[in-house]
């Protein structure tokens, strides 16, 4: 444990290096509110509330969900993988004394961290010009829950896009998994709108997803929607999922990596 949390510290103070980087991550949090700010006071100028949302909550939820999905850097790990193994670096990783798939994840934490602190401070800046009384929840019992439940829908991100990854061993090309999962993935996390706007039984397939747990419902229980029954729920799906996906990912390597012969290409 102690070899990963050092990766992690190593990649937190990496990103000193790249400031410009994590400024403009840190400015999507604003671009998204600022999306919201246009988009949805053109709603709410003709109405009080549009589903469960009032102007209010629905900017609260915004602004909550983008610092989330700033914290996901998970989608650098399948580009580096994937370029890893078609250039032959990868095989720095088979023999180093860290499991490639903890190796990654470590490294993934780490500069999340950075671009989370970040992340928050820009958050509380958009908070702060749009004169926003942020709508929180003052369950610590549910904010805790949704703490916890982002952590883990982290994770699971992190084994996911590891697992996509390491399908280079078997495939020249991972860009198209990565162009339609991220699509996909936008979508079903609520990132785009949030989901209760959507029909009841598009919403209940998507429970069956992990990406519902790991940006929507954690970002509607922390800013006070009624979905405090699911919060429980959510952290036995999702804790179910990152088992599976951990496992899975684990499988594909083992089985894979007999087929690489560490030269680029």
């Amino acid at each position: 444990m102690k070899k990963y949390l050092e990766v992690a510290r190593v990649l937190f103070k990496t990103q000193l290096v790249y400031r410009f980087d994590v400024i403009m991550s840190a400015l999507t949090v604003a671009g998204r509110a600022l999306f919201a700010w246009i988009l949805w006071g053109a709603v709410f100028a003709s109405r009080e509330q549009v589903g469960a949302f009032t102007f209010r909550t629905m900017l609260s939820y915004y602004i909550v969900s983008a610092f989330l999905a700033s914290l996901d850097l998970s989608e650098g790990i399948s580009g580096e993988v994937s370029a890893r193994i078609r250039n032959g670096t990868f095989s720095k990783f088979m023999v180093i004394p860290a499991g490639p798939q903890r190796y990654f994840l470590a490294q993934n934490f780490g500069a999340a961290a950075y671009y989370g602190l970040f992340g928050l401070a820009c958050a509380a800046v958009m908070v702060f010009i749009f004169r926003l009384d942020l709508a929180i929840t003052d369950s610590r019992l549910i904010f805790f829950c949704a703490f916890i439940m982002e952590g883990i829908g982290l994770v699971f991100m992190a084994s996911y896009h590891y697992f996509i990854g390491i399908l280079c061993f078997k495939f020249q090309d991972t860009s198209f998994f990565i162009y339609v999962q991220g699509h996909i993935i936008a979508f079903t996390s609520g990132i785009l709108i949030p989901l209760s706007l959507l029909p009841d039984g598009v919403r209940a397939l998507f429970r069956f997803l992990p990406f519902y747990y790991v940006n929507y419902l954690p970002a509607m229980l922390l800013t006070g929607q009624e979905v405090k029954a699911e919060a429980l729920p959510g952290l036995l799906i999702i804790s179910a999922w990152v088992v599976f996906m951990l496992t899975a990912s684990r499988a594909m390597y083992h089985h894979l990596r007999v087929h690489y012969d560490g030269v680029g290409i």
